[in-house]
């Protein structure tokens, strides 16, 4: 590599601190986003454990004329057919996302050497 000019290395490194100044605006967000991603795990748990141990015997009581209130704020109603099984798959979906994406990350060196060698 040839060394470069003053003017090219200040360029280079400006590059490069507006890239780290980004990944510090970044950061706090992504750590926000992993907090929300547990809340959310959280949130599915006692949505899958209902679906599992309750909906069945509920929706058939529905079925068999139960009068309750389905009525949801715009959302579909937990007790149609597929609105969980949806939220599950989506869940699932999202998490492969953020496995795909953090092996990325994760496997960027070992790929490297790997290749390189």
């Amino acid at each position: 590599m040839n060394t470069p000019s003053a003017e090219q290395a200040q360029t280079r490194i400006n590059e490069i601190q507006a890239l780290y100044r980004e990944w510090l605006r970044l950061k706090p967000k992504l750590e926000a986003a992993q907090e929300e991603w547990r809340q959310a795990a959280e949130v599915m748990r006692k949505l899958s454990a209902f679906y599992d141990r309750e909906y069945l015997e509920l929706h058939q009581a529905i079925e068999n004329g139960l009068p309750v209130c389905l009525h949801t704020e715009g959302e579909y109603s937990v007790m149609s057919e597929d609105a969980l099984w949806e939220a599950f798959g989506e869940q699932y979906e999202l998490a492969w996302g953020w496995m795909r994406a953090a092996m990325k990350v994760l496997d960027r060196h070992g790929e490297h050497s790997q290749n390189d060698g």
